[in-house]
């Protein structure tokens, strides 16, 4: 689909495959290589970067990251000795809570190798680095045997990577029969809400965060169900993210003065960015799904996990 690709879109394809993914390894590690004390001063006490799921506006951020965790885990299921992989865990928000409570087998990426060893030292103090590992690599690179894998997630991060087609492909070769699919992410809506082609898309998308590449949702399903995945369930997230984005401006405005001394300038770009996306959120303009997909038969049923019909 080339109707209101952004700059950063055309950009990239002018580019090799091993150029973009070269690309999307130094500019979008560049984000997450801060000091890891200026991301506990705005998220949550585990560091998800990435929405929760609230309830209700009176919801504090650590009850809505809380809650996201145990959808999660309600969702995926693991059982005793299954193989999960974190495509681009961040500091090991939800790797590491599915590691300590569930007893899978648990390998995560990162391409920050400042947010490798802050996930390893997490996972030391829990007692968990026995059954977590992670390495610092664009997933792309990530050598997996077909069929080792039983559950993929992305959580806020395929949207940093541009071959979709590619990284999907990829999943399928991975999953094993029965395996499970979980993404959290940002999408366009297909009807376009204003111009893509702004300052503020480029700032976002290209100086803050390095890459993105914000498909449709229907652009996303499609290519999941062109490589043989069962679509199980979509949520909409969009409200959740516009809850959980104020709780960090809050709190990047709560501890200006101390970001500013880790990071000068660093606070202002937080919160520029952070503005400017929870106002495209608000507006629909741009939207958080979460989605689960299987790759054939499941032995369970997931309709006692929805949260369709919450007050997000």
């Amino acid at each position: 689909m080339t109707h209101g690709q952004t700059a950063l879109e055309r950009d990239a394809r002018r580019r090799s495959s091993d150029g973009q993914r070269e690309f999307e390894r130094q500019k979008v590690a560049a984000h997450y290589e801060h000091n890891a004390d200026i991301f506990s001063l705005v998220l949550d006490s585990h560091l998800t970067y990435s929405t929760g799921i609230f309830r209700s506006t009176a919801d504090d951020l650590e009850t809505a990251q809380k809650r996201k965790f145990e959808h999660v885990r309600k969702l995926l299921r693991i059982r005793p000795g299954e193989e999960v992989f974190d495509a681009g865990c961040g500091w090991g928000s939800i790797l590491l809570d599915l590691a300590e409570h569930t007893e899978g087998r648990f390998y995560g990426v990162t391409l920050s190798g400042k947010q490798r060893e802050v996930a390893l030292q997490r996972a030391r103090q829990r007692g968990l680095d026995h059954r977590v590992r992670v390495d610092v690599a664009h997933v792309a690179e990530v050598n997996l045997e077909p069929s080792s894998m039983d559950v993929i997630i992305f959580s806020g991060s395929i949207v940093h990577i541009h071959d979709r087609e590619a990284i999907h492909r990829w999943v399928a070769r991975c999953l094993r029969p029965g395996g499970r699919l979980l993404i959290s992410d940002c999408y366009f809506p297909v009807q376009q809400r204003g111009s893509r082609n702004t300052r503020a898309t480029e700032y976002i998308l290209g100086h803050t965060l390095g890459y993105c590449r914000l498909l449709t949702l229907s652009e996303e399903l499609e290519l999941i169900e062109k490589n043989g995945l069962d679509i199980n369930l979509v949520e909409d997230l969009t409200s959740s993210y516009v809850h959980t984005v104020r709780h960090w401006i809050d709190n990047i405005r709560r501890h200006r003065t101390r970001l500013e001394e880790l990071a000068p300038g660093f606070a202002h770009i937080l919160q520029c960015y952070m503005t400017i996306g929870r106002l495209s959120f608000r507006r629909r303009s741009a939207l958080e799904y979460m989605i689960l997909a299987t790759k054939g038969r499941i032995d369970h049923d997931l309709d006692d996990y929805s949260i369709r019909g919450m007050s997000t």
